[in-house]
């Protein structure tokens, strides 16, 4: 059973779902998939557009409340995929931007574009708050070329890394191939998330990553990045509630 961190799954909030048909048929690909918990990740733009936090939460609760009707086990968590911005962390300290389940845990986006000195200075920035910065499906920005360069983002800002369970079931260059082999290997990724969308091209594929991991990298590996380190993240927040 996976735990997947990273899904556009409440309707009518972002590019994600539309609309509650959109909603329902991501949870049933999600429970094809042996997804048992989902943090729920619309797009937040701090400072350039509201975010629209009573219909989110209000389709939240009216997804939850399906689930219960239908007796789906899945558990739905609150959270945002944030592109950072200059005023991210004024509105993170005001509470303002959720984080990944009520947690420290910040899920961080960025442009394909921007440079490697601005990730970097963000993951400092939201670190320097007490919150622990998670970057989002860093495949896809073009400054991350080097495994030395994940190694620095972990080290100087305390960054934890997510990739997209698309990226592991598809092919890739040979030196494609070798980054995101060097970052599995050397522990250096700790999230396999599906960054689902109701959009063709976006759909879960979370148990065929995981096959893959385990093929390319082993059981405890696909396992860690799948489930178990999503759960640690997740039981701060359960900590938190005792």
């Amino acid at each position: 059973m996976f735990v997947d961190i990273h899904h556009h799954l409440i309707y009518g909030i972002d590019d994600g779902a539309q609309s509650f048909e959109g909603t329902e048929k991501m949870i049933r690909q999600a429970v094809e998939n042996q997804v048992h918990a989902i943090i729920t990740t619309p797009h937040i733009t701090p400072g350039q557009a509201p975010f629209l936090y009573e219909d989110y939460a209000a389709h939240l609760k009216e997804t939850r409340e399906w689930l219960a009707r239908e007796g789906i086990e899945l558990t739905l968590y609150t959270g945002s995929e944030v592109l950072y911005t200059p005023s991210t962390p004024y509105q993170l300290n005001e509470g303002k931007v959720p984080t990944l389940a009520g947690t420290r845990y910040v899920l961080l986006e960025f442009s394909p574009d921007d440079t490697f000195k601005y990730l970097l200075d963000a993951g400092k920035a939201v670190a320097g708050l007490g919150y622990v910065p998670v970057f989002a499906h860093v495949e896809r920005y073009e400054c991350l070329k080097k495994a030395d360069q994940i190694r620095q983002l972990r080290e100087d800002c305390g960054a934890l890394i997510q990739i997209n369970a698309s990226t592991v079931i598809h092919k890739h260059g040979f030196f494609r191939q070798r980054f995101f082999n060097k970052i599995i290997e050397d522990e250096m990724v700790e999230f396999v998330a599906t960054d689902c969308h109701d959009l063709p091209g976006r759909d879960n594929h979370m148990a065929e990553a995981f096959d893959q991991l385990t093929i390319l990298y082993g059981i405890e590996v696909a396992h860690a990045l799948t489930h178990e380190n999503a759960e640690a993240l997740l039981s701060e927040r359960r900590n938190q509630m005792i």
